[in-house]
């Protein structure tokens, strides 16, 4: 699997296992059992048996199992469908609203790619000579 969508599939569980107990919890789920109604029938009835459980999850009680579970669940999910990956990006995408100032970005960059990314403000960025590779010459 690609780190992006590793990242994303971290991002995603991360951010239903913080809707457990929550306002969240409906949309959250809803969102879930979406990505869910991909797999494959034998693995689907597990993670819906998994998802109703978790609907009886103490609010602010995040068990890193459970997030250990379901990363692994969206990353099998997104490995064996990477369409997913809009449907789970709308999942890490959920905000609570206690908790407003959190946001989600997952960036990747591979064969020798550059990413520039920045939250909540501004950045510059200008580019020239590598000067720091090159020798002066008289």
């Amino acid at each position: 699997m690609n780190e992006e969508l590793a990242g994303l599939a971290a991002s995603g569980a991360t951010a239903l296992v913080a809707a457990m107990g929550t306002d969240l919890w409906d949309e959250a789920k809803g969102l879930m059992s979406g990505v869910i109604a991909h797999a494959r029938r034998s693995h689907r009835r597990e993670l819906s048996v998994a998802l109703d459980r978790a609907s009886t999850a103490t609010r602010g009680a995040v068990d890193a199992t459970v997030l250990d579970y379901w990363t692994e669940a969206l990353s099998q999910l997104l490995e064996q469908n990477p369409a997913l990956a809009q449907d789970v990006l709308a999942l890490a995408a959920l905000r609570n609203p206690e908790r407003a100032g959190i946001a989600v970005q997952v960036n990747s960059a591979t064969h020798s790619g550059e990413v520039f990314a920045v939250q909540h403000g501004s950045q510059h960025f200008a580019s020239g000579p590598k000067s720091h590779h090159s020798e002066e010459r008289p």
